[in-house]
């Protein structure tokens, strides 16, 4: 018991980092040997986004956050992509998404955590517009990503019991005050919607890191808001910074840059219960690797990442100060966000 205790109450959870990184290497090399580099880096993003599920369950079935987060994003994927060819109905399908996510927030984290990851597949699907026999075949390597993850944890988990027991669940939430649950849900849909109108308008090519900010970044109330955009902020700036100056150190040598993102990406899962800053760091550094891995123009990649998490923290903040909400103080409880991105 005492051996539990400790494993929980660290910041750093190595076990967890095992079970879910083999996943990625795998699906990225299994891209480039078919000579389909792109495919492979969207199967081992979705790996790393349903990987976070493996800490948590779904309403006491153990492994149904992750089946349904797979199944989710699969869809929000197709969606994404086909809306993404009518700016204005993909504004206002992201906005009623994200006011749905913003009311899960509320009531339960896990349901959430699921819908969360559901928006934002939604969100970066967007940003490739397709027909839609080519938004299936993303849809499908996403559901590819997410089902082999799934099966190798699964099994890593019965190979090796201790590193599958999910992460020490958050507090309850008492339900919320009507007026808390409609405020944050408007917030939160004119935020995404504002969000990615302007990094459309700005042609970011990451610009829906924009919109996905400002929606993990919005709080209930004004404070939380100010503090966790500082760290989103600050978080990937430096994992901004640092992946793409070793991406430019190596000289975009395929082998080195996969092994630095299965670095990062275990660092990612390991940190879950780290301060928010540092848990951004890893991913945002992931997520720059892949987007290397997979398409290339790492420092073009970043810089936008970078003005996108900008300008949705800005939104965030902006929207929060001009409509505030005092929540009850048992309201005020941290998250474990686990978004990979």
């Amino acid at each position: 018991m005492r051996a539990l205790i400790d494993r929980h109450a660290s910041p750093f959870h190595w076990r967890e980092a095992g079970l879910c990184v083999p996943a990625m290497p795998i699906l990225l090399i299994s891209g480039l040997a078919l000579n389909q580099a792109v495919y492979g880096a969207v199967a081992a993003g979705a790996a790393f986004a349903v990987g976070f599920g493996a800490a948590r369950d779904l309403r006491g079935r153990r492994w149904a956050a992750m089946a349904a987060a797979a199944v989710g994003i699969c869809l929000a994927t197709f969606a994404g992509c086909t809306f993404g060819q009518w700016p204005p109905a993909l504004i206002a399908v992201a906005a009623v998404a994200a006011a749905c996510c913003a009311a899960l927030a509320l009531f339960n984290e896990d349901v959430w955590w699921v819908a969360l990851q559901v928006v934002i597949a939604l969100l970066v699907a967007s940003y490739y517009p397709s027909p839609a026999p080519v938004a299936l075949e993303r849809a499908v390597a996403v559901l590819a990503g997410g089902l082999t993850q799934i099966l190798i944890i699964m099994v890593l988990a019965r190979l090796f019991p201790a590193a599958g027991g999910r992460l020490p669940p958050g507090p309850p939430k008492p339900r919320p005050e009507r007026r808390l649950l409609i405020g944050h849900t408007v917030r939160a849909a004119i935020c995404v919607a504002a969000a990615l109108a302007a990094a459309r308008g700005f042609g970011l090519s990451n610009g829906y890191w924009a919109p996905m900010t400002a929606m993990l970044v919005l709080k209930p109330g004004l404070s939380d808001t100010q503090t966790r955009g500082l760290a989103r902020l600050v978080g990937t700036l430096v994992g901004c910074v640092a992946a793409s100056a070793f991406a430019l150190a190596v000289g975009g040598a395929r082998p080195v840059l996969l092994a630095a993102m299965a670095v990062t990406a275990g660092a990612a899962y390991a940190l879950q219960k780290a301060p928010y800053a540092t848990l951004t760091c890893m991913i945002t550094a992931t997520v720059v690797l892949l987007l290397t891995l997979g398409r290339g123009d790492v420092v073009l990649n970043a810089e936008h990442r970078l003005i996108a998490t900008v300008l949705g923290g800005v939104i965030a903040l902006v929207v929060a100060r001009i409509a505030p909400h005092r929540p009850l103080a048992t309201l005020i409880e941290g998250d474990r966000v686990g978004d990979a991105a």
